[in-house]
């Protein structure tokens, strides 16, 4: 009854298999040498023992060529089948499921399956409980992958439960201070941003710096996300006294790492310029633009089209400085730019209407 039942089985696999490629055939020619020896060795599979490894390894294999080719929608089939196999063989609950359950999210995300892979990441995670306890660290990635589909598919309350679940976790086993915290807090940080909740953003943000500082030097460069989102939550929310010295100390960090005329450079100088402006500290907010555009100009030219918005905000601060003679030249230059952006998007628009053989439009 044994060799019958295998016999039954492995018919059925080959039906299986044939379900599951049916859809997928296309010309021999375009099957690559190593798709169709995966293929072979998927059919062959068709006669093996239900519980032969190399059955769940054939199809594993022919996932993964799948997936690594961006062919999504045929390595979802493929996995599923996989995972239908092996919950015949090992049961539902098995922990030996969890890859199969992954691979077959990951394909389902790339897909923007998003309700999908959420099922199939939770089901992954209850396999884990069960296996580990609630709260054991092994199921630390479980969660937060969870966390962060929940987060791209705009789901942020769920999304919250489960990242602070992660970050409750870790915080047990690591400690509150712990360097392991970053990447969970930075995580809920930006899912607070998401929701507009910039205060508690904030405040997860400056443990996540307080943290860092404690292990990293003042000016290292792996402060400046850090600091580039605690300085942008202060201008977001009108804190400039709070911006100021974070603005400034990102400018010192990119100055020693990139060079005084980096185009990082330039843009952290916008920034504190605009602040100044803010603040009406012209003064300031002048030698940061003045040095910004010597930057830029040095980088894209004088007559580059995307200098214009800088010269204006330079040529704004001087008006207010009541230096009309250094404004004048740039608001002509910003003026000139502008000029021959319309003359070329009107000459555009003409040929569109020649194109629908709106004559008298285009004249």
């Amino acid at each position: 009854s044994s060799d019958l039942f295998a016999t039954t089985v492995g018919f059925g696999l080959i039906l299986a298999f044939s379900a599951v490629t049916q859809p997928l055939d296309k010309p021999q020619a375009a099957i690559s040498k190593k798709e169709s020896a995966l293929l072979a060795a998927v059919t062959e599979a068709g006669q093996w023992k239900p519980t032969d490894p190399r059955i769940a390894k054939a199809y594993r294999e022919l996932g993964d060529l799948y997936s690594a080719e961006s062919r999504y929608p045929e390595a979802e089939k493929i996995y599923q089948k996989r995972l239908e196999l092996e919950e015949d063989a090992l049961g539902r609950a098995n922990p030996q499921l969890i890859a199969v359950v992954q691979d077959l999210a990951r394909v389902n995300f790339a897909q923007m399956k998003y309700a999908r892979t959420t099922e199939l990441l939770e089901r992954s995670l209850r396999i884990l409980e069960r296996e580990h306890g609630e709260q054991d660290p092994k199921l630390l990635p479980a969660i937060e992958e969870v966390g962060k589909v929940l987060q791209a598919d705009s789901k942020y309350p769920e999304a919250e439960k489960y990242l602070r679940r992660a970050l409750a976790i870790r915080e047990k086993a690591a400690g509150h201070d712990s360097a392991d915290l970053v990447s969970d807090l930075s995580q809920l940080a930006r899912l607070y941003v998401l929701r507009s909740n910039f205060s508690s953003a904030q405040t997860y943000y400056q443990r996540v710096l307080k943290i860092q500082h404690a292990s990293l030097p003042s000016a290292s460069p792996e402060l400046l996300p850090t600091l580039d989102a605690l300085a942008s939550l202060s201008l977001e929310q009108k804190q400039y006294t709070e911006a100021e010295p974070l603005l400034r100390q990102t400018l010192s960090i990119r100055e020693g790492g990139f060079g005084p005329m980096h185009s990082e450079v330039a843009k952290n100088l916008d920034q504190l310029g605009w602040l100044y402006t803010q603040q009406k500290n012209y003064g300031a907010a002048v030698r940061c633009y003045e040095r910004s555009v010597f930057i830029w100009t040095k980088a894209l030219g004088s007559q580059s089209p995307e200098l214009a918005d800088k010269y204006q905000k330079l040529a704004e601060v001087y008006a207010a400085l009541n230096r009309p003679v250094d404004a004048e030249p740039l608001v002509r230059q910003v003026l000139s730019t502008r000029e021959n952006e319309t003359v070329t998007s009107l000459n555009t628009l003409a040929s569109i209407y020649i194109a629908r053989e709106n004559l008298t439009e285009a004249e």
